[in-house]
């Protein structure tokens, strides 16, 4: 997350942001999960476990599940020239779902969440 504020203070642009902020929340993801190995693991798989564990029993808003699909449509595939470039206002609403889910993951596992530079990290 610290990452993906620098990107965004540094104006490096939107797809470096987005990339880093797919990461801060797969990072959670597998906290929540305690993957320390992938192993046959695809992150379609964590995500798709996300979905089933924790936005169907409503412990997690949907928003952060649609937030980080759609991080994963812009950054996972490849870095071509086909790809969408994210929009502005795609990165700052996934930069918001990524300190929420970053809080409701810290929460959940009983830590202690810091705040850097007005934001959650």
């Amino acid at each position: 997350m610290e990452d993906a504020l620098f990107f965004s203070r540094e104006h490096m642009g939107n797809k470096p942001v987005m990339t880093k902020l797919y990461h801060s929340m797969m990072e959670s993801l597998f906290a929540l999960f305690a993957i320390r190995d992938m192993g046959r693991l695809t992150h379609a798989d964590v995500i798709e476990r996300f979905e089933r564990e924790y936005i169907r029993s409503g412990r997690i808003d949907g928003k952060i599940l649609d937030a980080l699909r759609r991080a994963y449509d812009l950054t996972h595939e490849c870095d071509c020239d086909h790809m969408p470039m994210p929009t502005d206002e795609e990165t700052k609403s996934t930069m918001k779902a990524a300190e929420e889910l970053i809080s409701a993951t810290a929460g959940l596992l009983g830590t202690e969440v810091t705040k850097h530079e007005s934001s959650t990290v």
